[in-house]
């Protein structure tokens, strides 16, 4: 299933022309939207290590944003596996899919929206 988003070349014209102190606003906005995730993904992810959750991190961008790395091992809780065999042909089972990335986003996205919104008016009402 492939995603397409547009407008963001349109809204990132419009956001420059507010200002440098929009984007350091919604710089830290975006930082504080990226770690209420990952803190979300750490509690539900269903690894039983600590190996996992400690692979969550947030990291800034180089262009502005922060990067979520939910880890290596993410593909594979998020969406289990298919069933699987030894050379030998003996079987090893299907890993069931234990999601743990969206549920973080869906569980989040109302609490990101009205951050962004409350950013938004504060960079308004300042220009």
């Amino acid at each position: 299933m492939t995603l397409r988003k547009k407008g963001f070349k349109e809204l990132r014209n419009k956001l420059q022309k507010l200002g440098p102190a929009a984007r350091i606003e919604f710089d830290k906005v975006n930082e504080q939207n990226a770690k209420d995730v990952a803190d979300l993904a750490k509690v539900l992810i269903s690894s039983r290590s600590g190996r996992s959750r400690g692979l969550i991190k947030t990291t800034p961008a180089a262009e502005g944003g922060t990067l979520i790395d939910f880890g290596p091992i993410a593909k594979i809780l998020e969406g289990g596996t298919e069933q699987r065999t030894t050379k030998t042909g003996a079987n090893r089972g299907s890993g069931p899919a234990r999601p743990f990335v969206n549920p973080s986003f869906k569980a989040t996205q109302s609490r990101r929206r009205a951050r962004n919104r409350r950013a938004l008016k504060k960079v308004l009402k300042s220009v």
